[in-house]
């Protein structure tokens, strides 16, 4: 039996959480072998291509115009001159030639402005449910030539645990490699990963709107995770990992890292990823023991920028075991 990968994605989160082949089978109306087949993972249905699904209309540049129109309506506090959805609609057929259907634009209307209403407040993760996952570049030497390398930063929402990863180049390769490693580094697979509607993960759409990217829809079935977009101009959806972008580009890449290789140059990384998710208890052995310079002022510790690097040995091509 030819199974979806959304079947595919059902068999493998209902193993995960705690389900028997029998179960599941009766659950799917599917034959216990077909579940048995699936069940460790090492077989992968092919996802058939649909050439029936026309592409999404809600493309960056039309969410982008509602956006704007509902700006401009911000900026006034008459209602009796702001955009409805109708409104929108006929304006995006007229000056942008929008082929879709009104009642498209009418629940994107309706979604970014129940959007509009919500106050900035922190967002609370349980342990184990998210991911937040983004890239950056970065300069560095890999062995004495100047480099340009792609930095994938993943971010555990609740502990904060960070993972960074240089690659060559961003693409679809990359990206899949990099999840795994991560899920490796972690030990576990969370609930959610939340990324932005970077291509190597979205076909097309935005948001709750977007369709991933085969390759990464079989990865999310596979890993039995929920793939999560953020909307477009909302970096505080995943703010963590943003965060941790800017930092390891200030810190880690100040002065310029040397390396001989990418690997190389990833096993500073892991190290400096080590220091970030270390616990206070950790934290405060490495300092009785030595192994880091520190400054004490009153009961508090105060570990310079420069002693942190020392302790890694960022750029000189050198490990310590801690």
């Amino acid at each position: 039996m030819v199974i979806t990968v959304e079947i595919y994605k059902q068999i493998r989160k209902m193993r995960l959480d705690g389900m028997s082949q029998r179960q599941i089978a009766a659950t799917l109306h599917i034959s216990r072998n077909t579940v048995k087949k699936y069940w460790d993972g090492d077989s992968i249905p092919w996802e058939r291509k649909d050439y029936s699904r026309e592409a999404s209309v809600l493309t960056e540049d039309v969410v982008a115009f509602v956006r704007r129109c509902l700006d401009e309506d911000a900026q006034f506090k008459s209602r009796k001159q702001h955009h409805t959805a109708k409104r929108i609609y006929d304006r995006l057929v007229a000056e942008r030639g929008f082929t879709g259907g009104e009642t498209t634009i009418r629940r994107l209307v309706k979604e970014l402005r129940e959007k509009s209403q919500e106050a900035f407040v922190p967002l609370i993760f349980p342990a184990g449910d998210a991911l937040q996952i983004d890239w950056g570049e970065a300069t560095v030497y890999l062995s004495g030539v100047k480099t340009t390398v792609n930095l994938f930063c993943a971010r555990l929402c609740y502990s904060g645990a960070p993972m960074v990863l240089a690659y060559r180049r961003q693409n679809e390769e990359s990206f899949l490699d990099a999840l795994v490693q991560v899920f490796r580094y972690f030990s576990g697979v969370p609930k959610r990963v939340i990324f932005d509607n970077g291509k190597v993960a979205v076909k097309d759409g935005f948001g709750a709107h977007a369709r991933k990217q085969a390759g990464y829809a079989a990865l999310a079935a596979h890993y039995g995770f929920e793939a999560v977009f953020c909307n477009p101009a909302s970096g505080n959806e995943k703010g963590l990992v943003e965060g941790l972008v800017g930092y390891i580009r200030r810190n880690v890449c100040v002065p310029v890292p040397k390396a001989e290789s990418v690997e190389d140059l990833n096993r500073m990384l892991q190290e400096m990823c080590e220091i970030l998710s270390i616990s206070t208890k950790t934290g405060y052995r490495i300092l009785r023991e030595g192994k880091i310079l520190s400054l004490k002022v009153g009961r508090a510790y105060r570990i310079p920028k420069a002693h942190l690097f020392t302790y890694l040995c960022i750029g000189c091509g050198e490990t310590v075991n801690s």
